[in-house]
């Protein structure tokens, strides 16, 4: 029972920090709401038992690749007004409803889902073992492509970085 109430704060926590992330004015609010939202993944992956998982998403993703926006948000140093008036403003209201409709869908399957999980034993999740064993055996090819398309897109980044400007 207080293991579903904890699940319930988390996920309350994680909507509010994905909200404020999509509300907040400034790019780099939106970064430290996107933080928020990126630790209570991570508790919600210790709740599961998949600590490993837990500590990945902390380093990786809450910790290095928040570090590296913050930098370029610093580094370019955007402000709305170099962006001028929005030409959507009009459509405000409806996409408030499009994604009103669309969270409520979102947290009634949700709650299905999570319904459905707590039916079954939660010990009996996969130990980091058995993970590994898996990830570098039966799934070592899938790992493997995933790896090189992660490879292509940085060289893909650099090359349209590094590439002459035209005129010059």
């Amino acid at each position: 029972m207080w293991l579903k109430a904890l699940f319930l704060i988390v996920a309350a926590l994680a909507v509010v920090g994905a909200i404020g992330m999509l509300a907040a004015s400034s790019p780099v609010h939106s970064a430290l709401f996107l933080v928020l939202t990126l630790f209570c993944v991570a508790a919600t992956y210790l709740m599961l038992g998949a600590e490993f998982l837990a500590v990945v998403q902390i380093i990786v993703y809450a910790g290095a690749i928040m570090v590296l926006f913050l930098f370029v948000i610093m580094l370019l140093n955007l402000s709305r007004d170099e962006f001028g008036p929005d030409p959507l403003s009009s459509q405000w209201s409806l996409s408030w409803l499009f994604w009103a409709g669309f969270a409520v869908a979102l947290v009634t399957i949700g709650g299905f889902a999570v319904g459905l999980r707590w039916q079954t034993d939660p010990l009996t999740l996969t130990s980091l073992t058995d993970l590994s064993e898996l990830l570098f055996t039966k799934y070592l090819f899938a790992f493997e492509v995933a790896s090189l398309i992660l490879l292509i897109a940085m060289v893909g980044v650099v090359v349209m970085v590094k590439r002459p400007k035209e005129g010059a």
